[in-house]
């Protein structure tokens, strides 16, 4: 097994993160999200990247790298990664903006901490089993680990904030125009997101295979 505090260290810092970011209690109109959450995000990826590589510990991932497995399933890094980032968020959001702190320690102790053993505990495998058949083209890219879990998270969350309207206020009361907009936004983003599984999955293990070639 891999360290698992990593992982853990990783949840912290994007709760932190959530903390510091304009996120409504209500639900904000999809253009709050797109342009003031997403170009915030944007703003401040290049310096919470750097931050993400202070939390990464060599000599952790050394002592036992992983061995290929027959069977992977959706237990990949890049698949994992979407889910722990989701229940991260959703996690905050039961915290600070239904303010139950119960249901939030819960989700984290019975399903966050179940991803986070998964994580630490994959091998190399193929997200892309989650790809769309789409014309959709996307200028996504991540250099490295850190830069494509911030993308993830980034991407996630503002899927996660723009959808709250569609499910807690009454969709057919909105113009049409803005609800073609949310089916462009929404189409956009999960393409954006399915390459960051992608990403996080190639990135991740070329981390770690470049501690093999240090041994």
């Amino acid at each position: 097994m891999k360290d698992v505090n990593y992982f853990v260290k990783l949840s912290t810092y994007a709760k932190s993160l959530l903390d510091t970011l304009p996120i409504e209690k209500e639900p904000q109109p999809l253009q709050y999200a797109v342009e003031k959450l997403y170009g915030k995000l944007k703003q401040i990826k290049e310096d919470e990247v750097e931050k993400l590589k202070i939390l990464w510990v060599k000599k952790n991932f050394i002592q036992e790298l992983p061995k290929k497995k027959d069977s992977i399933g959706l237990n990949t890094i890049g698949s994992l990664t979407d889910r722990f980032t989701i229940l991260i968020i959703k996690e905050w959001c039961l915290r600070n903006k239904s303010n139950n702190v119960q249901n939030a320690n819960n989700l984290f102790e019975n399903q966050t901490k179940d991803i986070i053993r998964c994580l630490a505990n994959s091998v190399p495998g193929n997200s892309a089993i989650n790809s769309k058949i789409t014309n959709i083209k996307t200028d996504v890219i991540a250099q490295d680990w850190e830069e494509a879990f911030f993308g993830l998270l980034a991407v996630n969350l503002v899927l996660w904030e723009s959808q709250e309207v569609l499910y807690i206020k009454d969709i057919s009361l909105l113009p049409a125009e803005e609800l073609r907009a949310y089916i462009h936004w929404f189409a956009h983003g999960n393409m954006e997101r399915n390459v960051l599984m992608e990403l996080c999955e190639s990135r991740y293990w070329e981390k770690i295979n470049s501690l093999k070639n240090e041994k």
